[in-house]
């Protein structure tokens, strides 16, 4: 119900507030030493988000129920020489959820990329 005072909030707004609480509230995460998520310094280890990042993603999602697992991988291509390098991510899939389709050729989860800047390219 509306009210006829002004503290009716925008959707947009209450989106945020509800995201800023979630993201405010104190959690404790206990990850056993000496695991896949918490390798010994000798271990070899997955660089950045490439694939252990992306499934446990999914492993979390699918706890909640949330969405349908990705392609569970952030596939990479990369190339280069002494002068020069080229890293570029490989979109897969997304899954769905209830009530909406998945989606193919999309980055999902910790692949976080993006065209790289230009003023990064120009400094190299």
């Amino acid at each position: 119900m509306e009210v006829i005072t002004s503290c009716n909030c925008p959707r947009a707004v209450t989106m945020s507030a509800i995201i800023y609480c979630l993201r405010s509230i104190a959690a404790q995460i206990s990850i056993p030493e000496g695991t896949l998520l918490s390798p010994s310094e000798t271990a070899a280890v997955v660089g950045g988000n490439v694939l252990t990042s992306q499934r446990l993603c999914d492993v979390i999602l699918g706890a909640f129920e949330a969405v349908a697992a990705s392609q569970g991988c952030m596939n990479n291509v990369t190339f280069g020489d002494e002068t020069m390098g080229y890293y570029e991510t490989i979109a897969g899939g997304a899954g769905a959820g209830e009530g909406f389709a998945g989606r193919s050729g999309v980055h999902t989860h910790m692949t976080n990329t993006r065209i790289t800047d230009p003023e990064i390219l120009e400094s190299r």
